[in-house]
């Protein structure tokens, strides 16, 4: 995430760039934000080249490029998914900053309705972090579609050849039994992210 000065500098140089077509000097940026100080400009450069907002050409230490890629510092909100009952499944809703964790493709985020997984510190509100693969282990939490159109976060768990347990992790709350033909795994529980924190359980 940026500061506000750092958002206020990459600011700064959109502007420029836009209106002049090629980038400023850090004399110019600093004269932009009111301060004096080049070596200020300069701290703020390396910060905002160190997250992937700009990228400076060897050589070219007075040349700034933007770097724009949306899916470099975003995922997309799929919807919410019930921990709890089923919900129906969603489309995507919008996308949540997440720059840094968008290392490994087929990431998403979905938003958790319910407490059935609260002893694993899932809460109703939350953001979870899915990777998207259909193979599943037991043991894993998972996005689980049942009959292709209701989506749970759950343990799962292969009872026999035939049928699938999936696994509140709630002392409240029993096992979710189905025949395995009604069951897709759409994705494996990452993480969590709630509060602008995030604890990546890869």
């Amino acid at each position: 995430m940026l500061t506000r000065k750092e958002k206020q500098v990459l600011d700064i140089i959109e502007n420029f760039i836009e209106k002049h077509h090629y980038s400023p000097t850090f004399e110019e940026i600093a004269h932009a934000l009111g301060i004096k100080s080049k070596s200020t400009i300069f701290t703020y450069i390396k910060s905002l080249k160190e997250k992937n907002y700009i990228y400076i050409p060897e050589g070219k230490r007075k040349h700034i490029e933007l770097i724009k890629n949306e899916s470099t510092h975003s995922l997309p909100l799929i919807g919410t998914i019930a921990a709890g009952q089923p919900l129906d499944a969603y489309e995507v809703i919008e996308s949540v900053n997440m720059q840094n964790l968008m290392k490994t493709k087929d990431r998403y985020l979905l938003k958790i309705s319910g407490d059935s997984m609260i002893d694993s510190g899932i809460m109703d509100g939350d953001l979870v972090l899915i990777q998207r693969q259909q193979i599943a282990k037991d043991g894993q939490i998972v996005v689980a579609l049942v009959d292709d159109s209701e989506a749970t976060l759950k343990e799962f768990r292969m009872q026999s050849d035939t049928s699938v347990a999936l696994i509140p992790h709630n002392k409240e709350m029993p096992p979710m039994i189905y025949p395995a033909n009604r069951i897709s795994i759409q994705g494996i529980y990452l993480g969590l992210r709630f509060d602008r924190s995030f604890t990546d359980n890869t």
